[in-house]
């Protein structure tokens, strides 16, 4: 086929049309809360820096023939279909300049992030979750400079804490331990790198990848390739996914 024309000008490119499996298909980041240990793709450390773009979270159920249903988050369980539910939370965000996704499913990563202000699900032995934590310095900064940011414009620095006892309400018959994630410092990225990451999460259209788990649907069971969590834990390591806790 003869390309009769391939100056493209001004165009920018487009994502219309084109089919969801190819979009938002990001590098992985998981967390071994056993061993304190980061997982970015393939690569092993015990500190991560991230720059936090969007979270979004939801729950699933796998029903008996194998389908997975995902629901919102605050969906009540007798709207759901039957079988275990799994709670899910996802960070997209930038390690060095590409863009990853963070993924939660136990127990430990999930209140690390969401791990809620005060209540009766707020777990003492954590602290506040890095995402509300990051909303109220958000807020601090638009009451003292009256300037509007957005979770891109911070840069996190993470590490693993001291493992702490892991038992639960939800869980009492597992024993096991486990590293909560620290939150050790917050950082301005800077004005150009703020501009960037700002032009970055509208060309990738960010908002509608959080936006994609607040409706319900019947979706094919993730792949530990592509599902943007860490590897499958090794044998005997102690796995905490399926407390029922609503964050």
């Amino acid at each position: 086929m003869k390309i009769e024309n391939a100056d493209f000008g001004e165009y920018t490119g487009s994502t219309a049309g084109q089919a969801q499996e190819e979009r938002w298909v990001y590098e992985g980041i998981g967390y071994n809360a056993t061993d304190g240990i980061f997982y970015i793709g393939k690569q092993e450390a015990k500190t991560l820096e991230f720059v936090p773009f969007a979270l979004r979270q939801c729950k699933e159920v796998t029903d008996a023939a194998g389908l997975t249903h995902r629901y919102p988050i605050k969906t009540r369980r007798a709207e759901m279909a039957e079988g275990d539910v799994t709670n899910r939370v996802q960070v997209v965000g930038l390690v060095g300049d590409v863009l990853h996704i963070f993924g939660a499913r136990s127990w430990t990563a999930r209140a690390a992030w969401l791990n809620p202000r005060g209540g009766e699900w707020h777990d003492d032995r954590f602290a506040v979750g890095i995402w509300y934590r990051l909303q109220d310095y958000i807020k601090q900064v638009k009451a003292e400079k009256g300037m509007t940011t957005a979770p891109f414009c911070y840069r996190l620095k993470l590490a693993a804490g001291q493992s702490i006892e892991l038992s639960s309400a939800a869980n009492s018959k597992q024993k096991s331990r486990g590293c909560p994630i620290l939150a050790e410092s917050l950082a301005f990225v800077g004005a150009a790198a703020a501009r960037a990451n700002e032009q970055l999460y509208i060309d990738e259209m960010i908002n509608e990848w959080a936006a994609e788990w607040t409706k319900a649907a019947a979706v094919e069971p993730p792949t530990p390739a592509s599902n943007g969590n860490a590897p499958a834990p090794a044998a005997g390591l102690a796995v905490t996914d399926d407390e029922d806790i609503p964050f």
